[in-house]
């Protein structure tokens, strides 16, 4: 399936009106992922670690809440606006939490924590190899509504600039317990998921555990004394690569563009992303060939070519490089888009 068609796809699937059937897939490639999340989250995906990624998605449309589960296994970075007027919850849904670790922002989570909570701010999360996620996605007013209508109507204070919130075991229980019902569901039973009445029975099992679970929160991650060694050194970094994807770098020009010292800027990266600043700006300008060969038209693109306009010079070395991220040759990504068109 085309990159367009995929997000098109998932985006008419989640909005259409009087239709809530469950979108399952199964996606092995980063681009396409991103595309589709782009329907629930306009959010860049890179991928850190090599070989073909193999994810499942399943998104549901309970109404005024959206609601997806994502499983991956490959450690994924994902940074970039949160949407307007949404409240954002996401948390881990795996069996044995704490095996791995997660960041936000350079935070590392604990294992029953809501994050993704600040209405305002960006996406800036680091997972670990393995992961399966739930993001849930509401209108902000609404789910303020249905807390005052629960009982809870100073909820938004505690939620105006924290991004996550430490959640108390037994109710984040609850919540994947919920969660884990709906989606076994949804797979088993998906013609019961157009039903509306199912639907608005789901939405209320869910929405009340989410409010009893924030209103009982052990600890947060906003308005820190200071925030995470290097963080914003490491996101300064990045910005810089995201407006200058085309133009060559050194590691010391870049300590200089974002005025922070190699050691300081190497131990940030290697902290918050696992790997130095340059492996890292490699990786992102795979990502961008990969992007750019996926829009090409094959008749009419040369590879090498494409590759040196993101400073990959020895056509050798790039399409080993390319390969063992992606787990394909750059030909066969030009090819398979080119002939889907």
């Amino acid at each position: 399936m085309p990159l367009k068609d995929a997000q098109s796809g998932a985006i008419r699937t989640l909005k259409k009106c009087g239709s809530a059937a469950p979108v399952s897939r199964s996606i092995q490639d980063i681009a396409r992922l991103e595309g589709v999340l782009s329907s629930l989250l306009p959010v860049q995906l890179t991928q850190l670690a090599g070989g073909q990624l193999r994810s499942e998605l399943l998104a549901l449309d309970l109404g005024a809440l959206q609601v997806l589960r994502l499983r991956f296994d490959r450690p994924l970075h994902g940074g970039g606006p949160k949407p307007k007027g949404r409240q954002l919850i996401a948390l881990d849904l795996e069996e044995n939490p704490g095996q791995s670790v997660m960041r936000s922002h350079g935070l590392e989570l604990p294992a029953t924590a809501f994050f993704g909570l600040a209405a305002g701010g960006e996406i800036h999360l680091t997972t670990p190899e393995r992961c399966s996620l739930a993001l849930l996605s509401l209108d902000r007013e609404r789910f303020l509504q249905w807390a005052c209508e629960l009982g809870a109507p100073g909820l938004e204070e505690p939620l105006e600039g924290v991004n996550w919130q430490a959640i108390d075991p037994r109710r984040f229980e609850r919540v994947k317990a919920c969660l884990r019902r709906i989606f076994r569901l949804a797979v088993r039973s998906p013609a019961l998921m157009e039903d509306p009445t199912t639907r608005r029975r789901l939405c209320g099992d869910l929405v009340p555990l989410l409010v009893e679970a924030l209103v009982h929160r052990s600890g947060h991650g906003g308005r820190l004394a200071r925030p995470p060694a290097r963080i914003e050194l490491v996101k300064a970094a990045q910005a810089w690569m995201a407006e200058h994807p085309h133009e060559p770098i050194s590691l010391d020009g870049l300590c200089r563009q974002v005025v922070a010292g190699r050691r300081s800027l190497l131990q940030g990266f290697q902290e918050h992303l696992g790997m130095g600043p340059m492996a890292y700006l490699k990786i992102r300008r795979l990502h961008g060939v990969r992007q750019a060969l996926l829009r090409a038209d094959p008749q009419a693109t040369t590879i090498s070519q494409l590759a040196a306009q993101w400073g990959f010079m020895n056509a050798g070395h790039f399409a080993r490089d390319y390969r063992a991220l992606f787990g394909e040759p750059p030909s066969t990504s030009l090819r398979a888009e080119g002939a889907n068109r």
